[in-house]
């Protein structure tokens, strides 16, 4: 699902993307490209007044990995000699609930250390 936001912009959901890169570890290089993955994308976090609680209502999400495998690649280095390294590949991406932090919890944070 995409979400509207200011300006009519469409946001992209959270979800994998992937990519190919050699990986380097110690001036040593993986002997294929591997397939590296990242999550990204809009959750749905929101602040909204509650007039029944009479106080702002926040819910928080991020996203993050829901599901991961741990994968090993083959390294060559300059002097020829390998290696078996290990790396996080990300199977699965998901809106994870998440503590809201308001600017007035921080604001009065920061104001009682100036008092002390």
């Amino acid at each position: 699902m995409s979400l509207l936001c200011a300006g009519n912009s469409i946001t992209k959901p959270c979800n994998v993307t992937k990519g190919k890169v050699y990986l380097d570890s110690n001036g040593c290089k993986s002997a294929n490209e591997v397939e590296v993955t990242t999550c990204g994308g809009s959750c749905g976090t929101y602040a909204m007044y509650s007039l029944e609680a009479n106080m702002m209502e926040r819910s928080c999400t991020c996203c993050r990995e829901e599901s991961t495998t741990k994968k090993d690649v083959e390294m060559i280095c300059p002097d020829g000699s390998k290696f078996n390294h290990s790396y996080i590949h990300i199977n699965r991406c998901g809106c994870q609930k998440t503590e809201c932090v308001t600017p007035e919890a921080t604001q009065v944070t920061r104001s009682q250390r100036r008092r002390r």
